[in-house]
């Protein structure tokens, strides 16, 4: 064990220092793309970020948010999971764009009557029938009425209940025809919003930039209504929506919520979004490099980011085979951290079976997973009998990596194949396998085949931290 202190580095996306720090990805290049696009662009925008859960959407998001601050645009960031406890986000993204626009020399004076043509839109969508349903049931609590209906049963209370269906209905009635009535003034009240806001942005010297992120994890009918409330409300120019999802995510929460067929596809969305911006391919094996030698760090594996040593090559081997996104990998990683034992040995299994379940001590495992270890560090491997010395003397040469249990483990594998094929030379060949895999075993052995399931146990009743 290389050090026992953990180095747990937790995010601060509220107070990110520098623009990018820290870029295992090379996010950087897709943001300084977008600020360029942004700038280009002579009309409003809505444009959609879409990766999949733990690809880094509000790593990427925040450090680019700060780009464009110091780069002297104007930014909003907006978490909509925060803020899904409202009924309707107009109010909310207009006083954000308010703030901003306080802020800058040329757009601060125009700011009240923003505000002020704001306040009427939004009273304008209010809906008129709740309110009045929650006229009718403060007038029933008020009244006593609704606890005589709960003592006296139905029948009782019939008249008193028909009497208030009447009231009821005159005042829907009275409150579509007062929306009718409004519903001029309210066009009119709309066109000279977006005018003045219109007027107002384009005094900005750079585009406005408003990142919506966690829209895939809030009230799908949140959502949906703030991306109609952008579409409908905010398509002025020099102002941009950058709408941060997993889109099959939140296709799927909607159709959940509504109950939708399977024929609601991601062409509804499209109708709002002018374009979908998909993450890069995070396969770059080097990248995956970066963040393990980070990682790995952290909880102390390695003395250093630049040390090499077997658990860190076998590890890489595990995650080329396995292919986790960042924040899968992360949670591995930390998962390993909490069941990790005092035994070198022992961890290089217990970080196999963190990875996958299913891992086996049969050569098969071994021989895929080593594979992508020797297609990764470049070396051609002809006959997979010869896979373990070939690495063994790979890490020897090269890293000066003296001990690979791994590579023991795939040769005594290939050797007792070998020596022992048939059925007679069976037991001799599980009195081998026994004193092969007690050094690696959690519990005492008593026969082979208890190697995995005394794994099994001890890291599937450990923590478990993937939910």
């Amino acid at each position: 064990m290389v050090n026992d202190q953990l180095k747990w580095d937790k995010d601060n996306f509220e107070n990110i220092e520098e623009a990018w720090k820290g870029d295992l990805w090379d996010r950087r290049r897709l943001g300084e793309q977008l600020t360029q696009y942004v700038d280009r662009l002579q009309c409003g925008a809505v444009l959609a970020l879409d990766a999949k859960w733990g690809e880094g959407k509000t790593w990427f998001v925040r450090n680019w948010a700060k780009h464009l601050d110091e780069t002297n645009h104007n930014v909003i960031y907006l978490d909509a999971f925060a803020n899904d406890y409202l009924d309707d986000p107009f109010l909310v993204i207009t006083s954000e764009i308010a703030n901003i626009l306080k802020k800058d020399k040329s757009t601060k004076n125009s700011v009240n009557k923003l505000i002020e043509l704001s306040a009427s839109v939004g009273t304008a969508l209010l809906p008129s029938l709740p309110k009045v349903a929650l006229t009718i049931g403060l007038h029933l609590v008020g009244a006593g009425l609704l606890s005589g209906v709960l003592q006296q049963g139905y029948e009782n209370a019939k008249d008193g209940i028909d009497a208030l269906s009447d009231e009821a209905s005159e005042r829907i009635k009275e409150s579509i025809q007062e929306k009718i009535a409004g519903h001029e003034a309210e066009k009119e009240t709309l066109k000279e919003f977006k005018k003045h806001l219109a007027d107002t942005v384009e005094k900005l010297e750079n585009p406005l930039v408003f990142i919506i992120d966690e829209l895939d994890r809030c009230r799908p009918d949140f959502a949906i209504r703030l991306i109609e409330r952008i579409k409908h409300f905010f398509d002025i120019p020099k102002i941009v929506f950058v709408l941060v999802m997993n889109k099959p995510q939140l296709l799927q929460s909607v159709k959940s919520f509504y109950g939708y067929g399977s024929e609601m596809t991601e062409d509804y969305f499209e109708k709002f979004i002018d374009l979908t911006i998909k993450f890069p391919n995070n396969g770059n094996l080097i990248n995956y490099e970066t963040i393990l030698k980070e990682e790995l760090y952290r909880i102390g594996e390695v003395k250093n980011r630049e040390e090499f040593n077997e658990f860190y090559f076998w590890v890489l081997a595990l995650q080329l085979y396995k292919k986790y996104n960042s924040r899968e990998l992360k949670r591995k990683i930390n998962q390993y951290a909490i069941l990790k034992t005092n035994d070198n040995k022992k961890n290089l299994v217990l970080i196999a079976f963190v990875f996958d379940v299913e891992f086996s001590k049969n050569l098969k495992f071994y021989s895929v997973v080593l594979t992508k270890l020797a297609e990764n560090l470049n070396h051609y491997i002809g006959d997979s009998k010869y896979l373990g010395n070939t690495l063994i003397n790979k890490l020897r040469n090269e890293y000066s990596i003296i001990e690979s249990n791994i590579g023991y483990l795939y040769n005594m594998q290939v050797n007792l194949n070998e020596k022992y094929r048939t059925a007679g030379q069976q037991e001799a060949k599980e009195f081998q396998m026994l004193e092969i895999y007690k050094p690696f075993a959690i519990c005492e052995l008593k026969q082979s085949d208890d190697f995995i399931s005394d794994w099994k146990n001890y890291v599937e009743s450990g923590f478990n931290l993937n939910n």
